[in-house]
């Protein structure tokens, strides 16, 4: 049976997958640094890239618990193949929300190296900067302390409650004293760190050392920095880590960051920076829930491929994750990637159970679910290409750029850097620059503009690498056609196949209204192929019973007297908007592509309050006589 593009290639990377625990990798350790490194011209080493750290790097927006810590599950297609499939199961945890004014005081610590290396690229010019917005932030009941060190360490500005303009400024003043020289001696520096978080140390303050540093220590003293963070972890003083630079040692500060039950981040530039500081802060710092223990339940005919997400053990058919801290305001993710068995049973089905307890920060235990994950088993040999989830698409497109970088690192430094490997590096990269560029078509929006710089970077190093002529180069990057997955679909099966997966969520929700804003393309003038879509989706929304869809003579009055074109509404703003005007729940929109061999066509559903998307799907249909004939 065939698979869709996106499931072969993940398949092929599966087994080189990093199973380590999220944790080790928490939040954009990895994927900041892969960023960086890529800007400077250099492939990233595999070893460097952390699958769970690129997942873990965005932004789900899951729904915010009104109590306690939310769970959502997400599936990559709400129907599934009679016939048997692999699906991509999504799981997000995510941390409560209270405001920052009103969050318990804190008792922070910042042990920043300030050796010679930390002026180059002006590293030492994004922490005073950085600063400057933090000491806007911090409150009158909170206590900071500043420690540097380079081949030795001392307090720059002893632990003091931050209640009045006069200490402020003293902090300020100590921030900008800061220079660059000397080595590294990264024992030194947390040590003394340390005894500064001791001296106004209290229970019910977050008590908290955070350890900036761009490079490896002068001695190896990482048993002793590992040690002395369990330790002073125990006491209810966390450390968290943060990098920055070619030479940051990363698995140390990741590990420390475990060991002493914080978080770790790579910081790419001084935007990062200023919003770690800022905005971020709590992300990084406040814990919200302790000792997080998970388990996943596959159910029968279920069988595991792989999984991403935290430190977890596999026992038959149950996956148990565990996750020291959830901190405040932040988002975690699970991915379990499975394989469903056919089956001659249509209709509801469950493939997985997850649930999950935790310990408040009073100590007090919670228990929650178990959440049944289902989907809809469908009479069909296979699936449509890709997720039609939002959520699902964005997480199993970054999957496979991280898995793609890490197969790219392992070949550009096997020592065999002839030809053919570069060849084959550059294939790889044009081909994940490919689907990055499918993704952000489906979801429209710019979310993966960085992992596409990253390989946009490859193209033009491997290029060099290969001798091959500007020009060549161009052309390759420009290149942004994607095979279709089955060829040998008809239009009519392709349509099929899209507007079924489209709507199938749909039929699950309470009553409301659609507008159905159509397809369009970047034409003048629409061709006949954008009117049978539409007229094929009036039909097939028919369908739903639960939907009520706003009569075509309202859509166009709206759009007449806004002064809006079919193809305006390629726009998702301009659609909410129209889809507002009409008292619409939701709004379907779409959009028709042409490539040199093929045309792809997207389609998705819009929640009009909330502005997410709700649903996504897309065909490619390669161009034979019938669509061209429509064209």
């Amino acid at each position: 049976m065939r698979r869709p593009i996106l499931v072969v290639f993940l398949l092929a990377f599966a087994c080189a997958a990093t199973w380590a625990g999220g944790a080790r990798e928490s939040a954009a350790s990895s994927s900041g640094r892969g960023k960086y490194l890529a800007a400077q011209g250099i492939i990233v080493p595999a070893s460097e890239v952390k699958v769970d750290s690129y997942i873990a790097s965005i932004d789900y927006h899951y729904p915010k618990p009104t109590e306690g810590v939310g769970v959502s599950i997400y599936t990559g297609h709400r129907q599934v193949s009679s016939g048997g499939q692999e699906e991509l199961i999504q799981i997000g945890i995510q941390g409560p929300e209270t405001r920052f004014e009103d969050l318990a005081p804190m008792n922070l610590v910042f042990v920043i190296d300030h050796s010679g290396s930390m002026g180059d690229k002006d590293k030492l010019e994004w922490v005073k900067r950085a600063f400057q917005v933090f000491i806007k932030r911090v409150r009158d009941g909170d206590f900071v302390s500043l420690v540097v060190f380079n081949d030795t360490a001392q307090v720059l500005f002893p632990s003091t409650r931050m209640d009045s303009a006069e200490k402020r400024l003293r902090f300020r003043t100590a921030v900008e004293s800061l220079d660059a020289n000397g080595g590294t001696n990264l024992l030194s520096g947390l040590k003394l760190g340390y005894e500064q978080a001791m001296t106004n140390f209290r229970g019910g303050f977050t008590n908290r050392v955070l350890f900036l540093t761009d490079g490896k220590d002068n001695q190896d003293h990482s048993i002793q920095l590992l040690h002395m963070a369990k330790s002073y972890g125990d006491t209810g003083i966390n450390v968290s880590t943060i990098g920055v630079g070619e030479s940051f040692d990363l698995e140390l500060m990741n590990d420390l960051a475990v060991q002493g039950g914080g978080s770790s981040r790579f910081i790419a530039d001084m935007k990062q920076m200023e919003q770690m500081f800022g905005s971020d802060l709590d992300r990084m710092l406040v814990p919200a829930a302790r000792d997080v223990k998970m388990k996943l339940n596959l159910l029968r005919g279920v069988d595991l491929l792989g999984t991403w997400g935290y430190e977890n053990t596999v026992r038959a058919d149950t996956i148990s994750y565990s996750l020291p801290t959830l901190h405040h305001r932040d988002y975690e993710t699970i991915l379990a990637w499975v394989r469903v068995e056919p089956t001659a049973a249509l209709g509801s089905r469950s493939l997985a159970t997850f649930s999950l307890t935790y310990h408040d920060l009073a100590g007090a235990p919670h228990a929650l679910g178990p959440y049944p994950v289902e989907v809809e088993v469908v009479a069909s040999e296979a699936p449509v290409a890709g997720f039609s989830d939002a959520t699902v698409l964005r997480s199993g497109t970054m999957l496979h750029f991280a898995q793609t970088l890490s197969k790219i690192g392992q070949q550009y430094y096997s020592g065999s850097a002839d030809e053919r490997t570069m060849r084959s590096c550059l294939d790889l990269s044009v081909a994940m620059r490919k689907e990055l560029r499918n993704s952000s078509l489906r979801l429209e929006e710019s979310g993966f503009d960085d992992e596409i710089g990253i390989l946009a970077r490859y193209i033009q190093v491997l290029g060099k690498d290969l001798t091959l002529k500007d020009e060549e180069t161009s052309r390759i990057s420009k290149d942004e056609e994607i095979a279709s997955p089955a060829p040998e679909r008809s239009l009519e099966e392709n349509l099929g196949n899209l507007f079924r997966e489209i709507l199938l969520e749909m039929r699950s929700k309470r009553e409301g209204t659609i507008a159905v804003s159509g397809f369009t393309m970047k034409r003048e003038n629409q061709p006949q192929l954008v009117s049978f879509l539409n007229e094929q989706g009036l039909v097939e929304l028919a369908k739903v019973k639960n939907l009520q869809v706003v009569e075509r003579d309202r859509l166009d009055a709206v759009m007449k007297e806004q002064k809006l074109s079919l193809s305006d509404l390629m726009d998702t703003a301009k659609a909410i908007s129209v889809g507002q005007v009409l008292s619409a729940q939701f709004i379907l929109t779409g959009s028709v592509i042409e490539m040199p061999r093929s045309v792809v066509i997207f389609a998705r559903i819009v929640n009009v309050e909330t502005a997410e998307v709700e649903s996504a799907a897309q065909v490619i249909v390669p161009k034979g006589s019938e669509v061209s004939s429509l064209l």
